[in-house]
């Protein structure tokens, strides 16, 4: 079974009030663009053929590979999904039509309009209910429970206004079947080629339209920026309960924030206002508390992270570490068992097992034009408030006092210190002020 789809992504997005093309929106962290690829990823589809218009070349730099169609000019969206008639060779090929800002729709939603066109409908459109249906086409349904027609809501009268089962735009059919049925759609009076029209040809031809009832959170469509934080609230809320099955603990769960690449394995607490941004993993028994900052990191198993703790790109934190309140750590590797605790910047640093590092320490890791590297061996104890000046390393077993600023590397099993001469004098008298 050959199964294609076509996505359709040539609407101007002027809503939105963006330069962004709107498909490359994020929720989540994903553009609304990739959300709707890896769905049809999960149903097989072999290949995906785009429909661009508006800002087409922005948009080409993020489907590599994949062939598109520019619509232009845009005459509706029969006319966008005829454009790609030529991209289909086999007529057997089951397509499905979806649009690019409507992204969530799950994969078992898709594979069920499959199965409808596999046992002998021509046609399988995606459908929900709704309390509030004002703004959508109506799914007019025959006595067999077959779709007869979409009727748009400014086309309603009042009997059909009354229907709540909707359309949402996506469909699935056969490439023999959806051409020949867009061969016979009229120009509307609006000057546009309805897509919805096939369903009526189908019908009048004596060819069976089935449909498939969504929830109508997976059909969020995203036209401005209020639908995308509502699609927002709704994927992190599917995040949250999916963390909660794999054994998450939340004490606020609506106030902590999900990147959707983030990975958290089972018995992880995770206190109020947490930001787990892209490519972070967690693992089992570690605690990350309140108001921290997480990023492209990996937290090892039994770790306590925060509060107020900042883990940014390309740094690793390994088991039994921990990174206490008001610390900062980039590009850098915290061995087992170490500690950062208080009010320390650790960047482009690399630092061994059983190390203490005191409060208020600097790696001082920007010269104005490099990033240097400072090196810390295992079992190392950095006095408070130390400037380490990279490139430098600190070897095993070392004591650095403190209130230094090191410059040249220590060596091993010795103390480091450098600092001014303390110098104390008699207090003199001072009359009071009266």
């Amino acid at each position: 079974m050959d199964i294609n789809s076509i996505i359709l992504a040539a609407g101007k997005g002027k809503r939105m009030n963006s330069n962004l093309p709107k498909p490359l929106h994020k929720v989540a962290g994903k553009t609304l663009l990739l959300w709707l690829q890896e769905t049809l990823k999960k149903v097989s589809v072999s290949k995906n053929i785009f429909v661009l218009g508006h800002d087409s070349e922005k948009l080409t730099k993020h489907i590599q590979g994949a062939e598109y169609v520019i619509q232009e000019p845009q005459l509706g969206t029969g006319h966008a999904v005829k454009l790609t008639k030529d991209k289909f060779d086999r007529p057997e090929t089951i397509i499905i039509v979806a649009y690019a800002d409507t992204p969530f729709i799950e994969a078992n939603t898709i594979k069920k309009m499959i199965d409808q066109i596999q046992n002998g409908f021509k046609i399988s459109i995606l459908g929900f209910e709704t309390e509030n249906p004002t703004g959508y086409g109506r799914l007019i349904l025959n006595k067999k429970n077959e779709v007869i027609r979409v009727v748009e809501d400014n086309d309603a009268d009042e009997e059909v206004k009354s229907i709540t089962l909707c359309n949402s735009g996506v469909l699935a059919a056969k490439a023999r079947d959806i051409f020949k049925f867009l061969d016979k759609v009229q120009l509307s009076n609006n000057g546009e080629y309805y897509l919805t029209d096939i369903i009526s040809i189908c019908s009048s031809l004596g060819s069976k339209v089935g449909y498939i009832i969504s929830p109508e959170e997976e059909l969020i469509g995203i036209n401005n920026r209020a639908d995308q934080a509502k699609a927002e609230s709704f994927i992190q809320s599917k995040l949250i309960q999916k963390h909660l099955a794999n054994g998450v603990t939340f004490f606020d769960p609506k106030s902590v924030y999900f990147d959707a690449s983030a990975e958290i394995e089972s018995d992880v607490i995770i206190e109020p206002n947490v930001f787990v941004g892209p490519n972070v993993k967690i693992e089992s028994q570690s605690v990350i508390k309140a108001f921290s900052y997480l990023e492209n990191c990996s937290i090892g198993e039994n770790c306590s992270i925060g509060p107020y703790a900042r883990i940014r790109p390309d740094t690793v934190i390994q088991e039994n570490a921990k990174i206490g309140n008001f610390v900062e750590i980039k590009n850098s590797v915290v061995g087992e068992n170490s500690k950062v605790s208080h009010l320390s910047y650790i960047g482009d640093t690399s630092i061994g097992l059983d190390s203490n590092i005191g409060a208020g320490t600097i790696t001082c890791n920007y010269d104005g034009t490099n990033k240097n590297k400072t090196t810390i061996g295992n079992n190392v104890f950095i006095g408070s408030n130390s400037s380490l000046i990279a490139p430098i390393t600190i070897r095993d077993g070392s004591i650095v006092g403190a209130g230094s600023t090191i410059s040249k590397d220590v060596k091993e099993n010795s103390i480091a210190i450098e600092r001014s001469i303390q110098k104390q004098f008699k207090k003199r008298n001072i009359k009071s002020k009266k």
